[in-house]
């Protein structure tokens, strides 16, 4: 009888040890499929950049030109915006013929702004370019720019700018 006891003991362990292999083999499948699972709920939740750009654009062909027109900020917002940041020096570039500006202008424009300029936006239905910057513009760039584009200065008055250029 002892030897009979023995034998199933022997198998007990045997299922036993089966069954936690098994249970770990559950346990790690379980928590895979948990992680995959929060992943594509996360995923859903989550919007996309490039889904939200064509949303918006779909949005947009189907609003009214009035109610867009609104929503774009004007050269006016932008300026303000300008101001808001407290750039010393800002000003306004268009083309001479008063077209869009293109990729040869940007540059253009790039070339002969202080390296150290903060901010550009592009404005007024691409028409416009704002510069931003606390370093002011040198007199032979600014003529260089002339040669290209209408100026509008909109810089604070000189006795409010911080110098920041090595030659003041």
């Amino acid at each position: 009888m002892k030897i009979k006891a023995v034998k199933i003991k022997k198998e007990a362990r045997i299922s036993e040890s089966e069954f936690l292999h098994f249970h770990r083999r559950g346990a790690n499948f379980f928590g895979v499929f948990l992680l995959a699972v929060i992943a594509l709920l996360f995923g859903f939740a989550c919007e996309s950049p490039s889904l939200k750009k064509v949303n918006s654009s779909a949005s947009s062909t189907q609003t009214n030109a009035p109610e867009a027109a609104a929503a774009k900020p004007s050269l006016e917002d932008d300026l303000q915006t300008m101001r808001n940041a407290n750039f010393d020096f800002i000003y306004v570039f268009r083309r001479k013929d008063g077209g869009a500006l293109d990729g040869e202008d940007k540059k253009y424009l790039k070339a002969f702004a202080p390296a150290a300029t903060n901010r550009f936006v592009l404005t007024d239905e691409n028409k416009a370019v704002i510069a931003g910057s606390s370093y002011k513009f040198e007199q032979e760039n600014l003529d260089n720019l002339q040669k290209r584009f209408v100026i509008e200065n909109f810089s604070k008055p000189e006795n409010q700018t911080t110098p920041k250029n090595s030659d003041k």
